[in-house]
């Protein structure tokens, strides 16, 4: 009975929410012993590009697997005319117009008062008018002041954004945009230099597309991540650049060597009844491009006891 309540004990492996296998084996003859959990691969840097604007397809220059370059165009479109006039909206807002007519307008007033303020200064210095009058006028050419430099500080914020987001939609649209001057096709540029990992299966020639969340994926591929999860008592044993044997049940026979790179000081779940584990991160060297990201690995470690 105690050998099945151990065996019930020992944590299972998953992925998805499961904390993945940490057992431990017999420790060797040579006074070491083994760690072994699961993992999965991943790339070690990956970006994610967007179509940003309803268009249709006119070419897809890249597939998965090719190697790109940043800058490189993946796939160009052309925009539809909703995504046009949202672009021109964009580079010439309405409100900024209307700004710019508010400070015309209260400079245009500032021209007969600062007259009037030289008139009625003379005047009073010949005691020919009030200074109640210049005191007046003064006062409405220090509002108008006021309203002149609101006016002038609220435009330049706004111009800043404009200009700001001008950049943004260049960045988007891969070309550079000015108010009046989008090119009604426009193109996906790789953000990285890598491999096209993932195309988005509605990406297609001539598909009319609204926008979309992720149109391709590139990532680096050398070195792959392997990420998983170690029980407390094995995390606690793993050190940064420990050596580690890596093995794969879609590539048998195969064993790739990794070092630990990364692990967490904060297990996943906080509860008190609940098990604790803690991210473990592992650098794989993958020159042959051999390993994919999301396979499923196995991973050993030795220790000195």
């Amino acid at each position: 009975m105690l050998a099945i309540y151990l065996g019930l004990c020992i944590p299972g492996a998953g992925f998805a929410g499961e904390a993945p296998v940490t057992q431990a084996t017999t420790p060797p003859s040579n006074g070491e012993s083994e760690i072994i959990f699961n993992g999965k691969i991943f790339c070690s840097l990956k970006r994610r590009i967007d179509l940003p604007f309803k268009g249709i397809i006119t070419s897809l220059r890249a597939h998965s697997g090719q190697r790109v370059e940043a800058g490189k165009i993946l796939a160009t479109y052309r925009l539809a005319p909703e995504s046009l006039m949202a672009i021109q909206q964009r580079l010439s807002p309405p409100q900024l117009a209307e700004m710019e007519t508010k400070l015309a307008e209260v400079q245009r007033n500032m021209v007969p008062l600062t007259n009037k303020q030289r008139e009625l200064t003379q005047l009073v210095q010949k005691k020919l008018a009030p200074s109640q009058s210049l005191a007046q006028t003064n006062e409405e050419l220090q509002f108008l002041g006021r309203e002149e430099a609101t006016l002038q500080e609220r435009l330049k914020k706004d111009r800043r954004l404009v200009q700001q987001d001008q950049e943004v939609l260049s960045n988007l649209l891969g070309t550079s945009v000015k108010s009046g001057l989008i090119p009604r096709e426009v193109s996906l540029k790789a953000p990285i230099s890598g491999y096209v990992i993932w195309v988005n299966p509605e990406m297609r020639e001539s598909a009319e597309l609204s926008p979309l969340p992720a149109a391709f994926q590139v990532g680096v591929m050398d070195p792959m991540l392997l990420r998983a999860q170690a029980f407390e008592i094995e995390a606690l044993q793993v050190k940064i650049g420990q050596p580690a044997e890596v093995t794969l049940d879609a590539l048998p026979g195969r064993k790739f060597q990794a070092k630990v790179s990364r692990i967490s000081w904060s297990s996943i779940a906080s509860g008190p009844d609940t098990p604790a584990y803690y991210e473990v991160e592992l650098t794989v060297p993958n020159p042959d491009l051999d390993l994919k990201e999301g396979l499923k690995a196995r991973i050993v470690l030795r220790k000195s006891e």
